[in-house]
């Protein structure tokens, strides 16, 4: 997903001069972006999880999977406070 996937296009010159840190935010949401296809990628049993997490060994092979879907949630959060923060910044 590109930064215009976060559901409003990158920022324009007007609202970069207005708040700069949004040049920052958006490269960030790029990054997390591509973490989340890298994890999901390298761990395509996570779409199992996803769908039924009970499937899991907390105490075993699986930590690996609790730890990704971990980051993932987390990424998915930042994401949505980076889209909410851009939205109160720019604001009329």
């Amino acid at each position: 997903m590109s930064p215009s996937s976060m559901g409003s296009p990158l920022p324009s010159a007007t609202e970069i001069a207005h708040a700069p840190e949004l040049a920052l935010l958006i490269a960030l949401d790029t990054l997390l972006e591509m973490t989340t296809a890298t994890i999901e990628l390298a761990l395509p049993e996570l779409d199992l999880v996803q769908r039924d997490d009970s499937l899991l060994d907390r105490e075993g092979d699986d930590r690996d999977l609790i730890v990704a879907q971990d980051i993932l949630d987390l990424v998915e959060t930042l994401r949505h406070t980076i889209q909410t923060y851009r939205g109160l910044v720019m604001r009329p």
